[in-house]
């Protein structure tokens, strides 16, 4: 077996001890391979996939330590921490800075202590929150079933979506309500008038800008005024969450 080096740190790296990329490079295992959080997915990954990731998850973890943990046990109602999720990798809302943090705990084995390794995101950037199921056979022969709610986050470096453990359909939908009702994204009916009012602004705005494209008179200015419209029907207003994010996370921008 031919020996590579660590594309990240230069140790030497063998078949046991070296993961091979998707563009042909290779990790070492028990030191840069470990830095990543267990649910990055390293198989399609390329070395700059993963350097942006393991930076990712060194300022993450900084943020968490510094700014989100002090604030899992803090007594301000405004500044609690929503937890979500199930298993040792979990989802922390902090509505008071704006960021979600994704946390794994990792136990250390026959000593007594655990460490936390993170990677933190805008509640603004969330992108996609949607429901899904695993269903595989184990040695017994019993069908079990894994249920997650998977998240995807625009403009993001690094792990931008995961699969985040839910105990079912309806902790799913607890977490999904929950992002809605941050946005303004009220879909129930007795709360249908402000969709209804978004919905009408986004038709406005579209046909406004197909008029525009068709007699030649859409400007780059009515344009962005349309989709900027538009995003506010369908993903709520998310102004109020870029301010509160931006603020908490200049410190550590530098």
């Amino acid at each position: 077996m031919a020996k590579h080096n660590c594309a990240i740190c230069g140790a030497e790296v063998g078949l046991m001890s070296g993961h091979k990329l998707a563009d042909g490079n290779f990790i070492c295992r028990k030191v840069c391979g470990a830095k990543a959080l267990k649910i990055f997915d390293k198989i399609p990954a390329t070395l700059s996939d993963v350097t942006a990731h393991l930076a990712q998850v060194e300022k993450g973890t900084r943020i968490w330590n510094e700014l989100l943990l002090p604030l899992k046990k803090s007594s301000n109602k405004e500044e609690k921490l929503k937890v979500m999720g199930i298993g040792d990798t979990l989802l922390y809302a902090s509505p008071s800075t704006g960021l979600v943090a994704l946390v794994e705990t990792r136990r250390k084995f026959l000593v007594f202590g655990k460490s936390e390794h993170a990677c933190v995101y805008r509640i603004a950037d969330l992108l996609q929150c949607e429901y899904e199921e695993e269903s595989k056979t184990n040695s017994e022969g019993k069908v079990e079933k894994t249920e997650f709610c998977v998240m995807t986050f625009k403009d993001t470096v690094g792990l931008y979506t995961f699969r985040l453990r839910v105990s079912g359909q309806k902790s799913y939908e607890s977490i999904a309500k929950y992002f809605d009702t941050l946005f303004g994204i009220q879909r129930t009916l007795g709360n249908s008038i402000n969709n209804a009012k978004r919905q009408l602004d986004a038709i406005k705005a579209a046909a406004g800008a197909i008029k525009g494209a068709v007699n030649g008179t859409l400007d780059a200015e009515q344009a962005a005024q349309a989709v900027n419209t538009i995003d506010a029907y369908v993903m709520g207003d998310r102004a109020p969450w870029i301010e509160k994010a931006d603020a908490a996370l200049a410190p550590y921008n530098n």
